[in-house]
């Protein structure tokens, strides 16, 4: 029976719970009358909001009395687990929107339970997550990503696996000792089976190597190009203030960087247009010799990084290997990066055979950060791990 008041409030149902028992739940004696009843016990039961408001059952469960061990017991159903008041199909729905990037207050509000409610159902999801340290995919993707306070290192470590592209799993630190602490608690099966480690230009996964003895390193392409851009803005930026602030040369170096990071293949050849702090029509091919004129130095450093964009692009191992060359002059800046590119050349050649990149985990971490972003950062490491297993295990589901 449900009833529906004139005034705002929840919804109210009332229901009776009685059956016989086929055995006492405390002794597991079978009833062959050796079970009575014994009255009843009125409970209310949380169940799903209908159209904006609440819904509240009132249940009436019967209460039972075993002869054989004297206990008594309450009539069991399974719209709640035992001794709970909040319905399964709560509990569900709660893990639902876990799932989803939202505060753990939003979600309580939405259910209208409380915020530890939502916590102790957060952690029931826990015994799902068990590890077989038996299995490891053949590639592992490996990056970290900004931890939360209470963790023992500042940044996490996160993997997933590099053919399917499925998430495995958050560590606490990504330091050498706590990563090789982990990995030996797999089989050696299981370690000898990984083929292929990509990352990025971190010092600290390479090592891991000793852990993983049949796995080559295979260093991100991205994080390549991006070591060689950096090391060529900050020569731009060094070429820039030599000269005066108001001079055209500083103000058109300053204007046109993009031009400079742009592919030469991608330069406009055809359009003649006019260019601040440049006189006259230019194409974009035409601004960039320009730009290049104002010192030589910063033309090598632009020729050293366009090379190496193409030895990235069209894997081109001998090019890469020209411009990695010790033998050349680039400028300070360039060579500061080019060293640690030297001292991961191995690996970058790897990148260049193979097509696994750390392209996924990159787009793995920025969900991640949203979900940190949203929820206004977490000072529980387990709640945040929690929560980004549900983020990508129920959407694959869904």
């Amino acid at each position: 029976m449900i009833s529906d008041s004139p005034k705002k409030g929840p919804l109210e149902a009332q229901a009776v719970l009685d059956y016989r028992p086929k055995a006492c739940l405390k002794c597991g004696v079978v009833n062959r009358k050796t079970i009575i009843r014994y009255g009843w016990r009125q409970v209310q039961v949380k169940l799903l909001r209908s159209s904006e408001r609440d819904v509240i059952l009132h249940l009436k469960k019967r209460n039972f009395k075993c002869k054989a061990c004297q206990s008594y017991f309450l009539a069991a159903t399974t719209l709640t687990q035992r001794h709970h008041t909040i319905s399964n199909n709560v509990r569900f729905t709660c893990l639902e929107k876990l799932s989803e990037p939202v505060t753990m207050t939003h979600v309580a509000q939405e259910l209208n339970v409380s915020n530890s409610t939502v916590v102790s159902v957060l952690k029931t999801y826990e015994r799902d997550l068990l590890t077989h340290y038996d299995w490891l995919p053949s590639v592992i993707c490996m990056d970290e990503i900004k931890s939360t306070k209470d963790a023992n290192g500042s940044m996490s470590f996160v993997f997933m696996d590099g053919k399917t592209h499925q998430f495995i799993d958050i560590l606490e630190s990504r330091t050498l000792v706590s990563l090789e602490k982990y990995f030996k608690r797999y089989t050696k099966a299981a370690r000898m089976s990984v083929k292929v480690i990509v990352t990025d230009m971190n010092y600290t996964y390479p090592e891991l190597v000793s852990v993983f003895p049949k796995a080559i390193i295979v260093t991100d392409r991205f994080h390549v190009v991006k070591s060689a851009v950096v090391g060529f803005n900050q020569t731009r930026i060094r070429v820039m203030k030599q000269f005066a602030t108001s001079n055209v040369k500083y103000k058109a170096l300053k204007r046109y960087w993009k031009l400079l990071l742009k592919p030469n293949e991608k330069l406009d050849i055809k359009n003649y247009q006019h260019y601040s702090f440049i006189p006259g029509l230019h194409t974009q091919n035409q601004v960039v010799e320009e730009l290049l004129d104002f010192d030589p130095e910063l033309r090598r450093a632009y020729e050293a990084l366009h090379t190496l964009r193409s030895a990235i692009k069209y894997r081109d191992i001998p090019r890469l290997r020209q411009v990695l060359d010790p033998s050349n002059q680039f400028s300070e800046e360039i060579e500061k990066h080019f060293v640690r590119l030297r001292d991961s050349q191995a690996s970058i050649e790897n990148a260049l055979k193979y097509q696994y990149s750390n392209g996924p985990l990159e787009g793995t971490n920025n969900k991640i950060k949203v979900l940190k972003h949203t929820a206004y950062g977490f000072g529980n490491f387990n709640n945040f791990r929690l929560r980004i297993h549900l983020m990508f295990k129920l959407k694959k589901g869904a």
